[in-house]
């Protein structure tokens, strides 16, 4: 079963990457950055996969296996693409 979300309302995307970020542990986040080629493209979109079963106990986890499919478009009109996925994933 596939379920698709898209957020487009700023307010929202704003609360789920508020959300995402404060829930992400730290050594996940530093894990993306370390291997962000591994996690972005060149059309300025970041990917996460989270543990579904993690995700459902509340806690957010990096995992392979059967995931969650999280992509966030970070627009190149706010700034190098790179540079802005990095301050996402520092901020708290």
């Amino acid at each position: 079963m596939t379920f698709e979300a898209r957020l487009t309302k700023p307010q929202q995307v704003d609360e789920f990457a508020l959300r995402l970020t404060r829930q992400l542990a730290k050594r996940e986040k530093l894990l993306i950055q370390r291997n962000l080629d591994m996690h972005c493209d060149d059309q300025g979109n970041l990917y996460i996969r989270l543990d579904k079963q993690q995700a459902f106990r509340g806690a957010l986890d990096l995992s392979d296996e059967d995931p969650i499919r999280v992509k966030l478009k970070f627009s190149r009109l706010s700034g190098e693409v790179r540079e802005l996925m990095n301050k996402f994933l520092e901020s708290d």
